[in-house]
């Protein structure tokens, strides 16, 4: 079993960003402790691209990335001069980013979920959910994403994930993101889900349908009213399909508790239906 203390005795090493990340802190307007503003400000405009973000592994030539990736930021960083956690288990960069590979489903779908399973760990405390990006070796014990209903960290019912295309600019709703890891459940999405109280958020009884595409399933669908702070960002190029999505959340609980994760989605949109049946 590893614990906060195995893991920070890994140590990290202090060392500027590139210039990429930069650009990422810039576009997603985030501070360094994610998502926590409350929420508030008008809704997102653009048109909803439902269907698939085929994500692009992530690759590593020197010091440039590439492709869909993640960092970890030690607590009273910042994105532009970190310093960020080291995974063991990595290369890139000297371990300060952990590659990614696409799931079995190719990616990340809109306008449903993709649930982790029902045995959501092995007996060593790797994640089972495997649709979104393949489980993936962080010190030790693989981690992965899923998107879920009721949000296994928060216990909180969320949207399914949601992406506006405004000429180009990319909004995101991915509050249901949530990562498994060492049998702990860690939301990071963006926006945050407020903490569940068995209470229904106004409008809730009523939501839409919304297909889970692991279970093969409907599930009931949640209102924007249970997330608050900021959603993810990005670009989109609505000739090629090639897109980019970015976004820090705070982690709360568990061994890394007060550090932040940066997400980078990278790969080509493909529209299709929010269900197997349906539009």
């Amino acid at each position: 079993m590893i614990t906060g203390a195995h893991v920070r005795s890994h140590g990290v090493r202090l060392r500027g960003l590139a210039t990429g990340l930069v650009a990422i802190a810039m576009v997603s307007g985030l501070s360094a402790c994610g998502s926590s503003s409350s929420g508030g400000s008008a809704a997102p405009a653009g048109r909803p691209l439902v269907g698939l973000f085929r994500l692009t592994p992530g690759r590593a030539v020197g010091a440039h990335i590439t492709g869909t990736w993640f960092r970890m930021l030690q607590p009273n960083g910042t994105v532009a001069a970190g310093p960020y956690m080291v995974n063991a288990n990595s290369h890139a960069d000297g371990g300060r980013v952990t590659l990614l590979k696409p799931g079995t489903s190719g990616g990340l779908r809109t306008a449903g979920y993709q649930t982790q399973p029902k045995r959501a760990f092995d007996s060593g405390g790797n994640s089972l959910a495997n649709a979104i990006v393949a489980p993936t070796e962080f010190f030790g014990v693989r981690f992965s994403i899923s998107t879920n209903e009721f949000d296994p960290q928060t216990k909180t019912k969320v949207p399914p994930p949601t992406v506006l295309d405004d000429n180009g600019k990319l909004t995101a709703n991915l509050a249901a993101w949530a990562a498994s890891w060492n049998k702990q459940n860690f939301n990071q999405g963006a926006p945050k889900p407020v903490t569940g109280t068995g209470a229904n958020a106004p409008g809730q009884q009523d939501a839409e349908r919304a297909f889970d595409w692991v279970s093969h399933k409907f599930l009931g669908g949640a209102p924007k009213a249970t997330v608050t702070g900021d959603g993810a960002t990005g670009t989109y190029d609505a000739t090629t399909g090639a897109f980019v999505l970015t976004w820090t959340s705070h982690i709360v609980g568990g061994p890394f508790n007060g550090f932040t994760g940066l997400w980078h989605l990278e790969g080509v949109f493909e529209p299709g239906s929010a269900s197997p049946t349906g539009p």
